[in-house]
Parts: C-alpha cells; sequence; structure tokens
C-alpha cells in the first residue's frame, strides 16, 4: 500500500472542500437568515470534513515516509 499516494488523494479531497467552502461562505453573506443559518450548518459539516481529511492527508504522508525508513534499515 503506497501511503503517500493515499495520502495525497485526502490532501486532494481536502482542497476540494476548501473551494467549495469559500464559495458558500460568500454565498451566506447574501442569503436571508433562515437559509444563511442552513448554510452555516452545511459549512460548520463541511469544515470538519475539511480538517479530517487534512488532518488524515499529512499523518498518511508522514506515516509512509517513516515506515518506508524502517523497512529500508531492516534491509
Amino acid at each position: 500500500m503506497d501511503y503517500y499516494e493515499w495520502g495525497m488523494q485526502y490532501l486532494g479531497e481536502a482542497q476540494s472542500l476548501k473551494e467549495r467552502l469559500l464559495l458558500l461562505r460568500r454565498k451566506v453573506r447574501e442569503c436571508d437568515n433562515e437559509t444563511a443559518l442552513k448554510l452555516c450548518r452545511r459549512i460548520s459539516m463541511l469544515n470538519e470534513m475539511y480538517l479530517e481529511c487534512l488532518h488524515t492527508g499529512k499523518y498518511l504522508i508522514e506515516y509512509g515516509g517513516s515506515h518506508e525508513e524502517k523497512i529500508k534499515s531492516q534491509s
């Protein structure tokens, strides 16, 4: 399993979520109160997803690097 590639996929998804969040944050300024509240809830959920993807991606890349170093040192 290639942890680096896997981590990069997570980081790519994090970037997509970040771009979507920027659009929604701009949109919330133009909405009425009820719609803005719904959008804020959605933004909150997407932000949590973004942070999870970001942290998971970084962890997998770091783990992959340290894992490969351990394998090389055992050889």
